[in-house]
């Protein structure tokens, strides 16, 4: 069971989330998030406070009220007293490591990791208290000490799951002693002891390697929203829940723009064939999206529509580059080199077409200029451009599909920039401009979802 920083935000959402554990049958190892803006603030400060003393002063005593405060409904006194202290050696800890970084002016790789997971160590301690004050036995845990492994750089490792599988068959259900262990999101620790965080938003992942690691029935991730939706229903008011759909749904979706799944999430767990159940915290009866080895027919050929906003497109342009041999090569490698992900691509004759997170955009742009002068003899930045994804199991062997969607963005005056085909024979992706991504959602659920039965 996995809960997110909005459903463990304060006092009454954690002791919410707590009856909520009590009252779910069976063995339960719970997942936790940290508190929500937790981590954004502890990440928003580490820089500055390289240069500024005092913005570690004020970190440190905003968290202390946070989370002393999140211990408030905390109803026993002993186990209130104890998670209180608990909290403080937590935050103390986090406190020393601050103050290094402040005395060495020097923010690593390494340093940063361990200060991004200090919000889900103190939720845990939290939330294992709460369990404990509605009358059900729990610990916490953390999941660098439990043997969550991991390989890859800082700021985006990845798991080790053989080891990560070992580990905890040996140190969690065992070291519980019969109670519901809560176990850190967020992060897990490399061969030599390290700190190494999953990626934002990594609680899901580490809840799904969990899963893994302990052969689960099921993971359940529980959130303030009914489940996976045919679209945002902000964007898109007639959007609704989807009950079902398969892993390959789940993760196109997931890692172009819905906000429902850690994009890595169904990797763990559909290796061992465990589905995915997303649940609602504020109505818990409610059935949500089942995600699994789905093999039935889908009501529609067009599942959902989703968006990914905050994007540039970098053009490398030259006579000859797309039969020139290892221009590709060369520009990927100067990617990998400097750790910029690039989300997808478009080639022809004389351009070379890469999408990628704004936030890589310039210093992606300024980098590749390095590769100017042979065959690449020009480089352009198109900033503000979003990628529309359209999923559907079997979208990409339905004869006409493609014809079909494209023209239902026409008809609604919108320009495509770059179009993704036959990569995935269940998603669609078109580059667009930020102001057009809306409108091509709007048009697509139109045209496909709303007119078929729910």
């Amino acid at each position: 069971m996995k809960f997110g920083g909005v459903g463990l935000q304060d006092a009454s959402a954690m002791r919410h989330a707590a009856q909520v554990i009590k009252v779910e049958p069976g063995q339960r190892i719970v997942v936790a998030s940290a508190l929500r803006g937790v981590t954004d603030a502890i990440m928003n400060n580490l820089e500055p406070i390289t240069r500024d003393e005092a913005r570690a002063h004020i970190l440190i005593s905003e968290l202390r009220k946070v989370h002393g405060d999140a211990t408030i409904g905390l109803q026993q006194p002993e186990i209130r007293e104890n998670c209180q202290y608990a909290v403080t050696k937590t935050i103390d800890h986090l406190a020393r490591l601050l103050f290094g970084i402040v005395y060495t002016e020097e923010l690593t790789p390494r340093a940063q990791d361990l200060a991004l997971s200090f919000g889900e160590r103190l939720s845990a301690r939290i939330l294992s208290a709460y369990l404990n004050d509605v009358g059900l036995a729990s610990e916490p845990f953390d999941a660098d000490k439990l043997g969550l492994a991991t390989s890859g750089p800082f700021g985006w490792a990845s798991p080790d799951l053989p080891t990560t599988e070992r580990n905890l068959k040996e140190r969690l259900l065992p070291n519980a002693n019969g109670a519901v262990p809560v176990v850190t999101g967020f992060f897990g620790a490399d061969k030599r002891g390290h700190t190494t965080i999953l990626g934002r938003g990594g609680s899901d992942f580490s809840a799904a390697i969990i899963a893994n690691a302990v052969n689960a029935d099921v993971l359940e991730v529980w959130k303030e929203t009914t489940g996976f939706m045919t679209a945002d229903p902000r964007v898109v008011p007639k959007a609704r829940r989807i009950p079902e759909m398969s892993y390959e749904e789940a993760a196109e979706l997931s890692n172009f723009g819905a906000k429902i799944l850690h994009p890595r999430t169904v990797e763990p767990v559909s290796m061992k064939n465990i589905p995915i159940r997303i649940r609602e915290l504020k109505n818990p009866k409610s059935e949500g999206t089942l995600i699994r080895d789905y093999k039935g027919a889908p009501s529609t050929f067009i599942r959902s529509v989703a968006s990914r906003k905050q994007l540039n497109v970098i053009k490398l342009k030259g006579p000859g580059m797309g039969y020139t041999p290892g221009v590709a090569a060369g520009v990927f490698d100067i990617t990998r080199r400097e750790h910029i992900n690039v989300i997808s691509m478009a080639v022809s004759e004389a351009t070379f077409a890469l999408l990628l997170d704004a936030q890589d955009g310039q210093r992606a742009a300024e980098t590749l200029q390095a590769t100017k002068g042979g065959v690449i003899q020009d480089i352009e930045l198109e900033e503000k451009m979003a990628l529309v994804a359209v999923v559907g199991k079997g979208l990409g062997n339905r004869i006409g599909s493609a014809a079909q969607i494209l023209q239902a963005v026409a008809d609604a005056n919108v320009n495509i920039h770059m179009i993704s085909l036959g990569a995935s024979d269940i998603a669609i992706n078109f580059v667009v401009n930020e102001s057009d991504a809306e409108p091509a959602l709007r048009a697509v659920h139109a045209a496909f979802i709303e007119k078929e039965p729910t």
